[in-house]
């Protein structure tokens, strides 16, 4: 490959900013709407504190390590599974 020297370029003069600003102006705008914010209808979820005895927590991380998703995630699902068969 050929190392070619960098082309001589002259920087450009500085254009109109009063052209630049009126076309910045005259976009258009995007409508604006309400979008509820977690504030007014609150988090969707919650922080929970659990305790776990140790080596069932490893088999918990074993388990979502497993299925590649973080612990919390896979508390998640089980509880979530857990609960749509009829448990609890």
């Amino acid at each position: 490959m050929a190392i070619a020297r960098k082309p001589n370029s002259k920087p450009k003069p500085p254009g109109d900013d009063d052209a630049a600003d009126a076309f910045i102006a005259g976009a258009a705008k995007p409508a604006t709407r309400a979008i509820a914010t977690a504030a007014e209808d609150g988090p969707r979820k919650s922080p929970v504190m659990l305790r776990f005895d140790r080596a069932l927590l490893a088999k918990v991380d074993s388990a979502a390590k497993r299925r590649g998703i973080s612990r919390s995630a896979w508390i998640q699902f089980t509880v979530s599974r857990a609960l749509d068969a009829g448990e609890g």
